[in-house]
């Protein structure tokens, strides 16, 4: 029976895979929008990895994070303004992407959740002091490094931990993000007021995030309480990650409408993993594991 489980699993995993690559082609083919631009792309690349991590050693599924995180990463140095003097506290910043997953795959949670608080953290401001005599504009370096480094590689770090827990818990909460993603797409094109609109896309998202939650209870071996739980609060973290993310947008002088890759699309893109990544996994550890 565990058997026929895993397999419909898979196959169903398999089947949202083909949908995704069915809609990426449509799109490249006719040049028409499909979702929000990109985004399908983005959606596509999460289940692929996750495909891979159920079908092959898990493994092959960390390095799939950690070339998507490297991306992310990467993307964001371009935005902002660091010092030349500042690339050996960059090149230790892409350092800790393979440390970081090499402890998701050896399990090994208490180096995981201190890798980049603690060693990466401290590791950086010592390499930047050492690299250069200029000690102006060194506190913002720091600082712009090490955010970095905590939001685009250590979230998602966190869905890769989740997918090692269970790949089906990682599929539940991309596919959650998802569908919040598309109902905050239709509802940011009406002429609401900023929170009228906020509460639409909560109100809107909760019951087709809870019912998935629960549909998807079985093979995310997430008790039924717990899941509705889940569905109520992945809305919710999505709106606060999705706001606190445009917000530096503007600090970064990035326009929606000018955006590409390496111009704030692969960060606008997943930015609703990164609030959502890190909660939910440490809402599973502590009240299921």
């Amino acid at each position: 029976m565990s058997n026929l489980l895993h397999n419909t699993s898979s196959l169903v995993l398999l089947g949202l895979l083909l949908i995704l690559t069915i809609a990426s082609i449509i799109k490249l083919s006719t040049g028409k929008r499909i979702f929000t631009g990109s985004y399908v792309y983005y959606i596509w690349i999460l289940l692929l990895i996750l495909v891979i991590g159920d079908l092959f050693p898990f493994r092959a599924a960390t390095w799939g994070f950690g070339i998507l995180s490297f991306y992310v990463l990467r993307e964001y140095f371009s935005l902002v303004d660091l010092r030349a003097q500042d690339r050996l506290g960059i090149l230790a910043s892409y350092f800790s992407i393979p440390f970081m997953m090499h402890f998701v795959h050896a399990d090994w949670y208490n180096m995981f959740i201190i890798t980049i608080p603690v060693y990466s953290f401290l590791l950086i401001p010592f390499l930047i002091s050492i690299t250069g005599k200029e000690t102006e504009g060194a506190i913002y370096s720091i600082g712009t490094i090490d955010f970095g480094l905590f939001l685009f590689v250590y979230c998602i770090g966190h869905l890769a931990y989740l997918a090692f827990f269970s790949i089906w818990m990682a599929a539940m909460l991309v596919l959650n993000i998802f569908i919040c993603d598309l109902v905050c797409f239709f509802i940011e094109k009406r002429t609401f007021t900023f929170w009228k609109k906020l509460l639409l896309k909560y109100f809107i998202t909760v019951p087709f995030t809870c019912l998935l939650t629960y549909v998807l209870s079985d093979w995310t071996t997430i008790p039924l309480l717990h899941s509705i739980i889940l569905g109520l609060m992945i809305p919710a973290i999505v709106l606060i990650g999705n706001h606190t993310i445009q917000y530096f947008y503007t600090d970064l002088g990035i326009m929606k409408e000018k955006m590409k890759p390496g111009r704030g699309m692969i960060i606008d893109n997943i930015k609703s993993i990164l609030y959502a990544a890190p909660v939910v996994l440490h809402y599973i550890r502590y009240f299921i594991f």
